[in-house]
This record gives structure tokens, C-alpha cells and sequence, in this order.
């Protein structure tokens, strides 16, 4: 379940669009039907093998497409298809244009030029997509216009979707690399590269515990789908409140937040049913670096005896007196975060 090296700058990356008839196998080819349509007024001339003869119209043309990448009609997520065209016979100076869909939506758009191949009368073109993340139904069409010397042709492959893959911690590769960065996107604190770690298991319990998912360490194909759609986030109560701490009992995580939206969620643990967390608007009073000699670890304070603080254990589930439990390799980015006057949010 290893990926080509994922591209994830900016939002969800686009895919590649076949010809209509076009192959929706792995690398089955289709050929489309010849179209006879006149050439519009003022359009190039092509030049090359085959001629056509001004008595008789435009020459035929014949496109034929291929796919590369599918398997059984999918596309691993974060890789990327290939189409290859053949048009015969060929025209010089002329080109193609590409499209690849998903529901509706053009994702990629291209209209390279046919290129001869030597020694042959048919030219070729290739395209490759980006690397493909949101899950849909995906088709690609290809559409060769008219010119004054052959015909235009049309094809388009059959639908496929993308493959979203299981993980489990101590994977490694582009596939996790791709994961982890699709988790940072939607705000799960997670420092891990291309390794499943521990930052990308807690990452994953955070983003179960928000989205009402069994607690564990798993990713899903179904957590995997979630987040290469821009979905699964927290969402904070308090978005006019600036830099701000938000911990939801219920779900047992912890935001810090600003600009009106969470930065980094954490999994955290909050006090047992015999020793609850307070709930209320809190103000951070007092920072305590490094151990105490109760085993809690970088400390903030906000509600007399209550802080968020680093412990070595940290359950799914409540189990402190009062504090807000974190894991202990995420503390001390969480202890800088937070700036004595800061506003702490607890709610259920």
C-alpha cells in the first residue's frame, strides 16, 4: 500500500480526464468513433500524412486512448493516471483538448499538441495527472476539434474512483507521509513525516474522538476518504474569543485556537466522573516548566488548582482530578503556545 510521493500544497489536488469510449481498464484501450464534421471558417490547415482532398472534405480521423494507473477501475489516492492518445493519420498542428471530471467539476484541463510518431502516420500524445486525493467519480474526455484537413473525434473513458487505503502504526512511506499531511491540514497536531509514530496515533484518536469514531489508533480508508475531502475538523464554540484554549469534555479533546478557528487539536484527558473538570470561561494565571513533584509536566494553570499539564498516562476517556491531561511529547509545544492572560474555555 505504498504511494508515489504525494503533492499536497494548497487545497485537494485535481486529476486527468479521458476521451469519450476511452479505457477504464488498466491499460485497455478505446477507440473512438470517426467524426466528419467540417472544418469552421478560419481554422488551421493541418499538414502531414494522409491528406485530405479539398474535392472530398476533411480526412477521417480515428482516436484511440489508453489509461495507465487503474487497477480493477480504481486509482490509489495520492497517485497519479497517465492518457495516451493516438490519432491516425496524422495532421500537423494540431491539437487536443483533455479534461478529467469528478461529478461534474473539470479537475484538470490540457490541450497538448498530437506529436508523429517517426516512421508511422498516426501521432501520439501522453498527459499526466496530478497526484488525485478527493474522493468522487472520475471520467476522462478527449476531444479533437475539425480542422480544414481532417475531421474532429471525441472519446471518454468509462467512470473510475480513487482507493483509499488501511494504515497502522509503523508504517511507513508516501502513503503515511501523504496521511499525516492530510491530518495537519485539518489542524490534528502531528509532527510525524513519513512514519505512522505516535504523533500520528494520537493524531488519529484525536481526530476519532471529534468525529464520534471508536477510540483507538486505526486509520481507515473511511478516515483516510474524510480527510483528503477537507473533512472531520473541530470545530470551536468560541470563534470570537481571539487566541483562546477551547476542551471539550464530551469528546475529550483540546483546541488552541485563534482567528476564529482551531490551530492544533490534541487527545487529552479530562477529570473522572469523582474529580470533574470544572466547566466555564477561565483565565491562564501560572506556568510551571518541567516536572512537578506529582509527576505533572509542564503545567499552565487557569482555575485555582486546575492546568492543563503533561502526564505520562493519558487515557481515551476521563480519568484525572480536575486537570486537563496531555501527552507528555506534545507539552511543551502546548506550554509555549499558551501566554499567561490567555482565555481557557471548558465546556461538555
Amino acid at each position: 500500500m505504498k504511494l508515489r510521493s504525494p503533492v499536497v500544497a494548497g487545497g485537494i489536488a485535481a486529476a486527468l480526464v479521458l476521451p469519450a469510449g476511452a479505457v477504464a481498464q488498466d491499460d485497455d484501450s478505446v477507440s473512438a468513433p470517426t467524426a466528419t464534421a467540417a472544418q469552421p471558417a478560419g481554422a488551421p490547415a493541418g499538414g502531414g500524412g494522409g491528406g485530405g482532398d479539398p474535392e472530398q472534405g476533411p480526412a477521417p480521423a480515428r482516436l484511440k486512448l489508453k489509461l495507465k494507473g487503474l487497477h480493477g477501475g480504481k486509482v490509489k489516492v495520492g497517485e497519479r493516471v497517465e492518457v495516451i492518445g493516438k490519432v491516425t493519420p496524422f495532421f500537423g498542428g494540431q491539437r487536443v483538448e483533455v479534461k478529467l471530471g469528478n461529478r461534474g467539476d473539470t479537475v484538470f484541463k490540457r490541450d497538448p499538441f498530437i506529436r508523429r510518431v517517426k516512421g508511422q502516420d498516426f501521432g501520439r500524445f501522453k498527459l499526466r495527472s496530478k497526484p488525485l486525493l478527493k474522493s468522487g467519480k472520475y471520467r476522462v474526455r478527449v476531444r479533437k476539434p475539425a480542422t480544414s484537413a481532417q475531421a474532429g473525434a471525441s472519446a471518454k473513458s468509462k467512470p473510475f474512483k480513487l482507493k483509499f487505503i488501511d494504515l497502522d502504526p509503523g508504517d511507513r512511506g508516501p502513503a503515511v507521509e501523504l496521511f499525516n499531511d492530510l491530518l495537519r491540514r485539518r489542524d490534528y497536531f502531528n509532527t510525524d513525516k513519513s512514519r505512522y509514530g505516535s504523533h500520528t496515533e494520537r493524531a488519529v484518536m484525536a481526530f476519532r474522538k471529534v468525529n464520534g469514531m471508536a477510540r483507538n489508533f486505526q486509520a481507515t480508508p473511511e478516515i483516510f476518504a474524510k480527510l483528503a475531502a477537507g473533512e472531520g475538523g473541530f470545530k470551536i464554540k468560541h470563534p470570537g474569543a481571539g487566541k483562546h484554549v477551547e476542551v471539550d469534555i464530551s469528546k475529550q479533546v483540546m483546541a488552541l485556537a485563534d482567528n476564529g478557528k482551531a490551530k492544533h487539536v490534541f487527545h487529552v484527558a479530562t477529570g473522572a466522573a469523582a474529580t470533574p473538570s470544572d466547566v466555564g470561561g477561565f483565565t491562564f494565571y501560572r506556568k510551571d516548566p518541567g516536572f512537578n513533584s506529582i509527576g505533572m509536566y509542564y503545567s499552565v494553570y487557569y482555575n485555582r488548582g486546575e492546568a492543563t499539564h503533561g502526564y505520562h498516562s493519558v487515557p481515551p476517556f476521563p480519568a484525572s482530578h480536575g486537570c486537563i491531561r496531555n501527552p507528555i511529547p506534545d507539552s511543551v509545544f502546548i506550554y509555549n503556545w499558551i501566554d499567561l492572560g490567555d482565555k481557557m474555555f471548558v465546556y461538555r
